[in-house]
C-alpha cells in the first residue's frame, strides 16, 4: 500500500469515497437522495481545479487491487477561494429548486469548519474491506506532512460524535476535541492537533 497524489482518472473511486465521507452533507450539496446522482455531481467538481472537491486537494492510498482510501485536505485560509467555484457552478447541477439551494446549501458552505491558520482535513475515507489496516493513520500522516511543508503546525477536522471508530483513530493520532459544531443541521465535534516543529503532537 502506498500513498500518492490523486489524478483526474481516479474520479470514480474518489467520488464514491467522498460521498461515503460526507454522508448526509453530500446529499444536501447535490439536492438529491439518489447516491448515483450525488456521486456524479461530486465527480464533476473533482475533475475541476480550485474547489474543495478538486483532485488537487486529494491524496489516495493504493494497493495491488486499486484505491483503498483517500484524504482530502487543504489550508483553512483557502476556504473562501475553494468555496467560490462551488457556489458559482453548483446551481446548474443541483437537483432540487433554487429556494432549497439558498436555504440549505449556502448556509452549509458558510459554516466555519476551521480556524484561520490551520490545515484542515476535510475528509478521510477508507473502503470497508481495507479498514483496521492502518491506512487511516497513514492518510492522516500525509496530511500532516503537507501542512508542515506549508509551515502550518496545527491540523483540524470535524467528526460525528457517534462515529466511534473515527474518534478512536483521531485521538490515537493526537487529536483532541475543542468544541461542538453544527454543519448542515448535523452535530459534529471539532477536533484539533497542534504539532510542534519536530512533528510530535503537543497534546
Amino acid at each position: 500500500m502506498f500513498i500518492r497524489r490523486a489524478k483526474i482518472e481516479d474520479a470514480n473511486e474518489a467520488s464514491e469515497l467522498i460521498c461515503m465521507a460526507w454522508e448526509e452533507c453530500a446529499y444536501v450539496l447535490a439536492g438529491s437522495t439518489n447516491r448515483t446522482a450525488v456521486q456524479e455531481i461530486i465527480k464533476k467538481f473533482y475533475k475541476q481545479p480550485d474547489n474543495i472537491l478538486s483532485y488537487q486537494n486529494i491524496d489516495v492510498a493504493e494497493g495491488r487491487n486499486g484505491i483503498a482510501g483517500l484524504v482530502l485536505s487543504f489550508p483553512s485560509d483557502y476556504f473562501p477561494r475553494l468555496k467560490k467555484l462551488l457556489v458559482e457552478n453548483l446551481p446548474k447541477y443541483y437537483k432540487s429548486n433554487a429556494a432549497d439551494f439558498q436555504r440549505k446549501v449556502i448556509p452549509m458552505l458558510e459554516t466555519k469548519e476551521a480556524e484561520s491558520g490551520e490545515y484542515y482535513i476535510d475528509s478521510i475515507a477508507v473502503y470497508p474491506q481495507y479498514r483496521a489496516c492502518g491506512i487511516g493513520s497513514k492518510l492522516l500522516k500525509v496530511a500532516t506532512l503537507k501542512s508542515h511543508k506549508l509551515g502550518i503546525y496545527k491540523t483540524s477536522l470535524i467528526v460525528k460524535p457517534e462515529n466511534k471508530e473515527a474518534l478512536k483513530l483521531y485521538k490515537k493520532n493526537g487529536y483532541s476535541v475543542r468544541g461542538n459544531l453544527k454543519h448542515a443541521g448535523i452535530n459534529f465535534l471539532s477536533m484539533v492537533n497542534a504539532i510542534n516543529r519536530t512533528g510530535n503532537s503537543s497534546s
